[in-house]
């Protein structure tokens, strides 16, 4: 129990603390639709027998920052406006990975839709039951059309 309430402590912090995306504003909603993320990838993840995956701060501010990235310039795609992919953002938010891999989502509020939406694609579904990945950060970043969501699941080297 203490485990899950330190995992949730961090995934507000993360929310909070991320100096890159600041002018962009999350929705109302943001920490609970992480944290329902959060359990429903985790429990995907150990139904399939697979590690459930820890949150990391950093992994959440390269996921904010793509997402707001996104939003800024209006534009939904995994390369971001400065020609980065996911694993440089994560190598630039200080996280040392050998694994990256990054799901998108646009346009839904709820955390089933997103994860639902993902769980239905045989990529994303790939991405998120990596049985190398240990750790994952969440991004949400509100827009008139819709919140954007970045899901970031890695490995350290």
């Amino acid at each position: 129990m203490m485990r899950h309430a330190i995992l949730w402590a961090g995934l507000a912090l993360g929310l909070s603390a991320v100096p890159a995306a600041a002018q962009c504003r999350a929705p109302a909603n943001a920490q609970a639709l992480v944290n329902e993320m959060a359990g429903q990838l985790n429990a995907t993840r150990t139904a399939s027998g697979l590690p459930a995956l820890r949150y990391n701060r950093q992994l959440s501010e390269a996921a904010m920052t793509h997402a707001c990235d996104m939003v800024r310039h209006g534009f939904f795609a995994h390369r971001g406006t400065d020609g980065t992919n996911s694993h440089q953002r994560v190598l630039r938010a200080g996280f040392n990975s050998c694994l990256t891999a990054e799901n998108l989502s646009w346009g839904y509020d709820q955390s089933s839709q997103i994860v639902g939406g993902w769980l239905q694609s045989a990529g994303h579904r790939r991405n998120m039951l990596n049985g190398d990945a240990r750790e994952f950060g969440i991004g949400v970043i509100d827009s008139p059309r819709g919140p954007y969501t970045v899901l970031v699941v890695s490995k350290r080297c």
